[in-house]
């Protein structure tokens, strides 16, 4: 089931926020997307997205047309939401959406609550794997999230690629060659994953020396 975006997604806000938050987001987004800016093809798609923000923007900015839409929001996730995966699939893309608007503490409660609906989507624990390695203090629990998304899918390349990268980071050379080699198997032809593991098997091999 596709999940279309609510009208917060469309402002990079939530439920919760305040009207003055919604203005803010709006007058943010209307710089940043105004058509002016584009050009060609791109002004089309400039131009259809400025009118889902204004649409967006028109409705929860007003009390009245917000609660009305808040009810007959909760009454459709009510009615369609009742499959955790598609529960799932929801948070994820608003953890997504939260990352973009730099809502980095609704991005990661909604990784989290993605990964309780579906414990077994390596995609959620691959992208918050990803999301906690930009953060520095974070990086074992994004080792943590890598290293469950390549057990649940063994045989996604990119998610053992980014596995290896993070794990080489992290001087855990051992864990980062296997995944590469693993990647690399999947990925004969592929000159980006073959340079990976060359580099990986440098990196191991003057460990060993060491």
């Amino acid at each position: 089931m596709a999940s279309q975006r609510t009208l917060y997604e469309v402002l990079g806000v939530n439920a919760q926020t305040t009207t003055e938050e919604i203005r803010a987001a709006f007058r943010r987004l209307a710089r940043e997307r105004h058509p002016d800016r584009f050009q060609g093809s791109a002004r089309a798609a400039a131009e259809k997205a400025f009118q889902e923000i204004t649409e967006a923007y028109n409705v929860l900015s007003d009390p009245a047309q917000r609660s009305r839409y808040d009810r007959q929001l909760d009454s459709s996730n009510k009615e369609t939401l009742t499959d955790p995966k598609e529960i799932a699939k929801a948070l994820l893309g608003r953890a997504l959406s939260s990352m973009k608007s730099g809502q980095h503490g609704l991005a990661d409660e909604a990784f989290v609550q993605a990964i309780a609906h579906d414990p077994q989507s390596a995609k959620a624990h691959h992208l918050y794997g990803m999301f906690l390695a930009q953060q520095p203090a974070r990086l074992d629990e994004a080792l943590r999230q890598l290293d469950q998304a390549a057990k649940i899918d063994p045989n996604n390349p990119k998610i053992l690629l980014d596995a290896s990268r993070l794990f080489a980071k992290a001087n855990m050379l051992q864990r980062a060659l296997r995944f590469a080699q693993t990647a690399a198997r999947f990925l004969p032809d592929d000159e980006s994953a073959q340079s990976w593991l060359r580099q990986v098997q440098g990196l191991s091999g003057r460990e060993g020396r060491s």
